[in-house]
């Protein structure tokens, strides 16, 4: 047989599954879009299914056992992770996290309800737009803020953030709505509150978190 033109092929590793296609140096321009396209598809279906589990079993579980975290840690980690996403579509990604703000939460679900996010800042605003992410501490209360300077989303449809399957249109971008489900059930596990408006500051979109700080 002939050599293929491309290989494609899933590693499962725990419940998240990575598409990969091997691509030939040399491949004609129509076939390797067509294999870029199969790739693009797989990573939106693998990360729809990651998903949907991750909100049923939140759904689905009594809530688990909450200790005193550094939220500032978490998010430090975060941002670090995501660095790259926003290099490479030359945004401006900072952080401005006060030194040990405690709340008490899961370490993983905290990481989850963080990363959702920041993706979602990055993934929704323009090319060399400016997200910024704020750790703060004031009057017993600690609070996430993740604002953009990205289109934004109209007044009208703001309350509806959080339905599942609810995507703002006109946004260009593909999704599913969940994340911002796992978001605010996440949050309500926490017994943290969920804001979300316009940014006064850069134009775009600022949600709000805010958790009663731990001692």
């Amino acid at each position: 047989m002939g050599q293929r033109a491309g290989q494609i092929g899933a590693i499962d590793i725990g419940d998240e599954v990575y598409t990969q296609v091997r691509l030939p140096p040399g491949g004609k321009g129509a076939r390797r879009h067509a294999l870029q396209a199969t790739l693009q598809g797989c990573d939106r279906a693998a990360r729809l299914v990651e998903q949907l589990l991750t909100l049923s079993r939140l759904e689905a579980a009594e809530a688990p056992p909450l200790a005193a975290l550094d939220l500032s840690g978490v998010v430090q980690g975060v941002v670090a992770e995501m660095a790259p996403q926003a290099l490479q579509r030359h945004q401006q990604l900072t952080l401005d996290a006060a030194p040990i703000c405690r709340v008490r939460g899961e370490a993983t679900l905290l990481v989850v309800l963080v990363r959702n996010l920041v993706d979602n800042a990055l993934r929704y605003s323009p090319p060399r737009a400016q997200v910024q992410v704020v750790v703060s501490i004031q009057g017993g209360k600690v609070t996430l803020t993740v604002e953009d300077s990205g289109p934004g989303v109209a007044e009208a449809e703001l309350p509806r953030l959080g339905e599942r399957f609810f995507r703002v249109l006109g946004s260009g971008q593909p999704g599913s709505g969940l994340g911002w489900s796992i978001v605010r059930r996440i949050a309500q596990v926490h017994g943290a509150t969920v804001q979300a408006r316009r940014s006064a500051a850069l134009g775009g979109l600022l949600v709000s978190v805010q958790w009663p700080a731990a001692g």
